[in-house]
């Protein structure tokens, strides 16, 4: 499931022109190159005859982050192949030393300080990568996660690849409006609530603008309201299906974003909402006693991520609270932190789903316990839901 950080700032040099898949790919601009040979001067040239993975990134980008291990098990797999991966970001060496020191790449890392690269591959939303073919030509423009080891062998193969282009034709970027094939001017403000295609939920945000992906009403208004989606009592239908919610401001406070998306969210679906407060039934979570390599402090720089599907939780730079409340809604039931941590982490969670129809507590409860060294133990305590009721219904 794909996620994307907006970038901080706008592309200078007025609107970007991404590239095209089938066209030669822009120079490559980079200032240093970490991680490669002695001596190693980046240019389409000295590559000619490789297969070449453009990944762009940043250390506060949740979703890039999540997407490394994936791309260092390509790479670790294509090592012997006619294959380059270099990651490019626009940060300081400083920077992006430190954190390689955490979280290795197994790439060459390139750095575009001046942007050159950025603006001329229309980067305005990361992840987002480029793959190059032998004869020198861009064959892919997608996500990083939608990139798999059979489209690299068919790349070498000499093989189209059946990937949609990303950020273009019926793709939604997180930060276009949709508008056919006319290109329109990038939005101050926007607020969109759009039908949705994703096959699981995922979220993206950095200051000022948010977007969850495949995202049914009521986990919207948990969040808008700030209670857990397992906490919203409706009392009147809610829309069925799952929608893509995208805001956009021109500010970076929080509370304005959720504010505004509340509002287009209870006006769209005439909706009005209350917090209450009820005795439950609940899952308590706790610390352990060992500490658990998969639970890890995060290495991210300031942006967050996090799925979940298929036997499986990822998580980018979330607290403790945040990974409760992913598993209050894999188990639907409330959960409560009481762990006393404050920390925020990187984290995967597994646990096997084979044979079972519904979600195991007890396979969850003892991955949680094995694999991140925390306690999950029923007990009772107040919780507060979210009442939410039709808007007639009220104004009657």
């Amino acid at each position: 499931m794909a996620t994307l950080a907006l970038m901080s700032g706008a592309v200078a040099g007025g609107e970007p022109q991404e590239p095209q898949v089938g066209e030669p790919p822009p120079p490559l601009g980079l200032e240093t190159i970490l991680q490669a040979p002695p001596g190693t001067q980046a240019s389409w040239e000295s590559l000619k005859g490789r297969v070449v993975v453009l990944e762009f990134w940043a250390t506060w980008c949740g979703p890039c982050i999540a997407a490394i291990p994936h791309l260092n098990e390509m790479a670790d797999q294509f090592k012997d192949q006619p294959i380059q991966f270099i990651a490019i970001t626009d940060e300081k060496e400083p920077l992006i030393a430190a954190f390689l020191k955490k979280k290795p790449m197994r790439a060459w890392v390139g750095l575009d300080t001046d942007r050159s690269m950025f603006k001329d591959y229309g980067i305005s939303g990361i992840p987002h990568t480029v793959v190059v073919d032998q004869e020198g030509k861009i064959a892919a423009i997608t996500h990083p996660s939608m990139l798999t080891a059979q489209h690299l062998k068919d790349v070498l193969a000499g093989k189209k690849l059946a990937l949609a282009q990303f950020g273009s034709g019926k793709g939604v970027r997180a930060d276009q409006v949709p508008a056919g094939e006319k290109h329109e001017p990038e939005p101050l403000f926007q607020v969109l609530i759009l039908s949705s295609e994703a096959t699981g939920m995922s979220t993206a945000s950095s200051p000022g603008n948010l977007r969850y992906s495949g995202s049914r009403v009521e986990n919207v208004l948990a969040m808008c309201y700030d209670v857990r989606a397992g906490r919203v009592f409706p009392s009147c239908p809610l829309p069925e299906g799952t929608f893509d919610f995208i805001i956009k401001t021109p500010g970076k406070k929080t509370g304005i974003v959720r504010e505004w998306l509340r509002r287009a969210v209870e006006e769209t679906f005439a909706l009005t909402s209350r917090r209450d407060t009820r005795e439950m039934d609940v899952l308590v979570l706790t610390a352990g006693t060992q500490p658990v390599e998969h639970l890890s402090p995060t290495v991210s720089t300031g942006g967050s991520s996090s799925s979940s599907g298929g036997g499986s939780l990822n998580g980018v730079n979330q607290g403790i609270e945040s990974i409760a409340a992913s598993l209050e809604g894999l188990l639907g039931k409330p959960v409560v932190d009481e762990t006393r941590l404050t920390n925020h982490y990187d984290f995967q969670l597994l646990w096997d789903e084979t044979g079972s129809e519904d979600v195991d507590q007890g396979r969850i409860t003892t991955a949680v316990r094995e694999q991140l060294g925390l306690e999950l133990k029923p007990a009772k305590r107040p919780i507060e839901v979210l009442m939410v009721e039709a808007a007639k219904a009220r104004e009657n």
